[in-house]
């Protein structure tokens, strides 16, 4: 919980230094956007502290009713979303935008919890244990990418596998599934336009860098600029309209270039200690279905945060995922916090059910005896 609500904190002081100045020359304020982000934190820490008092298992109940919710979302947003930038990723509500992509994230975590709980012993039967999460998952990543979106369901897919493997899956049945989904993420990198300009321009930005290269190269001014210490916070050159979407997918730049190596360092490490602590959440959770929830979540939660982190560096290609608890954003906030929450109940629950000190001692008085 420490850690969440540090990088909230840190989150919400570094979308305001990235939007004050666009904000002010587009809406006339400087505080829009991140009045809109201190509502979505008090919304998420809401969500945190319900699911933290909420059991985790009536999730497993839930689990099936929920991905219905995701797929009925994802297939809506396709219909009735507006297009944005060249894709309809998100549905309004009036007073926010919902992303069924992000309710996608947890819907099938929860379900491939549940399922690979209740077929444990069929895991390893490829028709029985290892196709139906695997059609579900296909399902899921299909609606994303008719968004467009590419890097969601890569996402998906790697938590999935992840899961699947934690499960106990067949190592073959897993190789023969990855060897056959690179056909069409090769025809998705090299025969869809946009995205195969983006991959050229990953591998050489600078070649083309008013144009396809124009973010990264950006980015990467913002990061050596920032040089070892940084510039200082609300100093940053780069978040002038300069740098795209600086609060959004893109603020880990800003972060470098204010509070430079140091800053961004320690934003990683961060991370690095968050997964550390949901991993021995995982591992002492006191019945398959607690492991593979928190595993999953806290698989989603730090490759998310490398992917978004790795791109903003230049070591992976442009995605449109936002860094988790840091980012502008509503729904991918909410939703990752309604996650934390339910980490924290797995970890609750283990605790409750471990033997105290003094039982421990008794018993091991009673077994000399």
């Amino acid at each position: 919980m420490v850690l969440t609500l540090l990088l909230l904190g840190l989150g919400l002081v570094m979308v305001f230094s990235a939007s004050a100045n666009m904000s002010e020359e587009k809406f006339g304020s400087a505080y829009l956007f991140v009045r809109k982000q201190l509502l979505w934190d008090s919304l998420g820490v809401g969500a945190l502290f319900f699911c933290m008092r909420l059991d985790y298992h009536r999730w497993q109940k839930l689990s099936w009713g929920l991905l219905f919710c995701a797929f009925a979302l994802l297939t809506a947003v396709l219909v009735i979303g507006p297009v944005v930038k060249g894709a309809r990723r998100w549905i309004p509500l009036g007073f926010m935008n919902i992303q069924p992509s992000e309710v996608a994230k947890l819907a099938i975590i929860v379900w491939f919890a549940d399922f690979l709980d209740r077929h444990r012993s069929q895991i390893r039967d490829l028709r029985k244990g290892f196709l139906p999460p695997l059609i579900i998952l296909g399902l899921a990543c299909g609606l994303i990418l008719k968004e467009p979106d590419l890097g969601t369901p890569m996402l998906l897919s790697v938590t999935g596998f992840f899961l699947l493997f934690l499960a106990g899956a067949r190592g073959l049945h897993m190789v023969m599934t990855i060897g056959v989904s690179l056909l069409p993420l090769y025809y998705e990198l090299f025969h869809v336009g946009y995205r195969h300009r983006r991959l050229m321009a990953f591998l050489n930005p600078w070649a083309d860098a008013g144009g396809t290269g124009y973010q990264l190269t950006q980015s990467l001014l913002a990061f050596g600029s920032g040089g070892l210490f940084g510039k200082g916070l609300g100093a940053s050159q780069l978040k002038l309209l300069y740098l795209p979407d600086p609060h959004t997918d893109f603020i880990f730049p800003v972060i470098g270039e204010e509070l430079g190596f140091i800053g961004a360092m320690a934003v990683v490490l961060l991370f690095v200690f968050w997964g550390l602590r949901g991993w021995q959440i995982a591992k002492r959770a006191p019945d398959l279905f607690g492991q593979l929830l928190a595993a999953g979540i806290t698989c989603w939660v730090l490759l998310q945060a490398g992917i978004n982190m790795g791109v903003s560096c230049g070591l992976f290609p442009t995605k449109g995922l936002p860094l988790p608890f840091v980012s502008f954003g509503g729904s991918s906030l909410i939703i990752t916090m309604s996650a934390v929450g339910i980490l924290l109940n797995i970890s609750a629950r283990t605790q409750a059910r471990a033997p105290s000190s003094d039982t421990r001692r008794v018993s091991r008085v009673k077994g000399r005896r």
